[in-house]
């Protein structure tokens, strides 16, 4: 069994319009966002065994947010292709997985979060909304063999959805 956390950085800050896209920090909004989703996943789930970010600056502020209250031990590693890549090429990177590793999470950025949770998960998922987290899990016991289908969403948490409720 393999498990995902595919996580898109919380609310990025628009203030500053000659900052590069790369480089635009969280807002107020998503510097309180980011430590709670961490406790939610903290009280849900194990600390997952890879931790991969994109190299914007919102993404590792956001994995840095949440692995100070899920996993504080693990090393997160940055990952350039998580920017601004494709979902195929993110998958690429789960499929280089080693296969002894279980559960995996990523952190990134939209389209290519929802898209990724769609198509492996065959549902039509419109929008994963900032600092949200799909837990997918799969049968595979290999990470090249996860492909379109292959996943079941397990939970789907966003910080606004205790307010929609």
């Amino acid at each position: 069994m393999k498990t995902l956390f595919l996580i898109r950085h919380a609310k990025s800050s628009w203030d500053n319009q000659l900052v590069n896209d790369h480089e635009r920090p969280l807002n107020k909004r998503g510097i309180e966002d980011a430590p709670k989703m961490g406790d939610l996943l903290k009280a849900s789930y194990a600390t997952p065994e890879k931790i991969l970010c994109s190299t914007a600056l919102r993404a590792k502020q956001t994995a840095s947010a949440i692995q100070a209250k899920w996993f504080p031990q693990q090393k997160v590693e940055f990952n350039v292709q998580l920017y601004e890549e494709t979902a195929s090429t993110i998958l690429d990177i789960v499929h280089s997985t080693n296969q002894k590793i279980n559960s995996i999470a990523l952190f990134f950025h939209n389209p290519s979060i929802t898209y990724l949770t769609s198509i492996l998960t065959s549902l039509s998922i419109p929008d994963i909304p900032t600092c949200g987290v799909a837990i997918l899990e799969s049968e595979i016991k290999n990470w090249k063999h996860l492909e379109v289908g292959s996943c079941t969403l397990l939970n789907f948490e966003y910080p606004k959805k205790k307010k929609e409720a």
